[in-house]
Parts: structure tokens; C-alpha cells; sequence
């Protein structure tokens, strides 16, 4: 981000200058795409995922949720799973739930690591922003990372379906699954009696979903 600033910097100042020699051409030049420029980075609280789905929290929730109230899916090497919230907590909204090149691991949540502590610290080990670790716990571990050559865009990714995902909010616990085909990857629900392509939810826009990915989930529990 500092190598973009630098350059906008010094077009303002030209900018500037021609407005005081040809004051008529202040009235033309829009500055406003400079400011945009030098603004592109989110504030914290933010999630590192381009996840559309309405069971996807807020970031402020998350921020408002301790991290014993964190629930956590990771199935490997199989490929389906029950997420359980701790306790007597339900499904309030889920943080990340995806096939992808998803970062973070239950093990960190479990640890109630932060990013000291995360095998990869998302915001500056896979993006670029200029702030981040707005969590302080696993949460600043996990994201879907960010495009090489747009290090502030997460990286695209499958998605679990968003009826089934909404139909988990308000229960202690969640299946999720998908099965591999050899030629797709579907998601399935607990008796395999509705199949839904990874292509249909999120796969179909995104090129770069690795074969070898993973499903990751995070969820906030209340």
C-alpha cells in the first residue's frame, strides 16, 4: 500500500499546483479518486472472506463473541463433519464456512491463539493490509486469502449452501459435507437426500479454487 500512496501523493501535489497557475481547471479535476486511493484498506473489525451469504457474520459481532464461544469444523482427511458449539450455546452466525485455500486451524481456536501465536497471520502474511489482528484470538489466524496481484481482495472460494446454512443458525450443532466425484465436489446433507454442486455456490466464479483445497468453518456460538 505504501508504494500506491506515494505516487497518489505526488499527483495531488501536481494536481494542486496546476489549480493555483489555471484556477479555471479547479473547477474540472476531481480529487476524489485520490482520496479512494489512499483509503482502500478496511478498518478493523474485518473478515478476510468474500463470502455473500446471510448466515455470515458481522464483523462486530465477532469482535463481541469470546473466543470459548467459537465453534470450529475441520475435517481432514474426510470430507464431512458435525460442528458443535460449546456448552449450552447454539449457532448465532458463522464466521467462515468454505472450500478453499482457507487458512487457520481448529487446533489455533482451541489454543485461543492469536496472531503472535497463528501459523499464518492473515491479515500480513497473505494480504496487505496496514492494519489488522483486530481480534486478538484464532480469529485473526483464519481467511480465504488474498489475490497476489490485489493483495487487499480475498481469494474466491465454494461455499456452503446458504439454506442449509441458515438452517443451522439456532441449533447446537451443524452437518456439513461435500463428497468428490473426480470430476466435481458436491455438498450433501446428513443422509445424502439433497446434493448441491460446489459449482452453484461460489465455484462457478472462481477460477483459482484449488482441487486440493480444504473445508474449513468457523462459527459463533450464543
Amino acid at each position: 500500500n505504501r508504494l500506491r500512496v506515494i505516487p497518489v501523493y505526488i499527483m495531488r501535489q501536481v494536481l494542486v499546483t496546476l489549480c493555483l497557475l489555471h484556477l479555471a481547471a479547479c473547477r474540472v479535476v476531481d480529487l476524489d479518486f485520490l482520496k479512494t486511493a489512499e483509503t482502500e484498506d478496511p478498518s478493523c473489525p474485518y473478515l478476510i472472506t468474500s463470502n455473500p451469504y446471510s448466515y455470515v457474520c458481522d464483523a462486530q459481532t465477532v469482535a463481541n463473541t469470546p473466543s470459548d464461544h467459537l465453534a470450529c469444523l475441520q475435517p481432514d482427511p474426510e470430507t464431512a463433519g458435525t460442528l458443535s458449539c460449546p456448552g449450552n450455546t447454539t449457532i448465532s452466525c458463522f464466521i467462515f464456512a468454505s472450500f478453499g485455500d482457507v487458512s487457520g486451524s481448529c487446533a489455533e481456536c482451541e489454543q485461543s491463539v492469536g496472531c503472535r501465536a497463528c501459523e499464518t497471520c492473515m491479515w500480513k502474511d497473505r494480504c496487505s493490509y496496514s492494519t489488522g489482528g483486530c481480534f486478538n484470538n484464532c480469529v485473526d489466524c483464519w481467511g480465504e486469502g488474498c489475490y497476489l496481484k490485489d493483495p487487499t481482495t480475498p481469494l474466491c472460494a465454494a461455499y456452503f449452501p446458504e439454506s442449509w446454512g441458515e438452517a443451522c443458525i439456532g441449533h447446537h450443532t451443524c452437518y456439513m459435507g461435500y463428497v468428490d466425484t473426480g470430476h466435481s465436489k458436491i455438498w450433501h446433507n446428513i443422509d445424502d437426500s439433497e446434493r448441491i454442486a460446489f459449482w452453484d455456490t461460489g465455484e462457478s466464479e472462481c477460477p483459482s479454487l484449488p482441487p486440493d483445497g480444504k473445508m474449513k468453518v468457523l462459527a459463533a456460538c450464543a
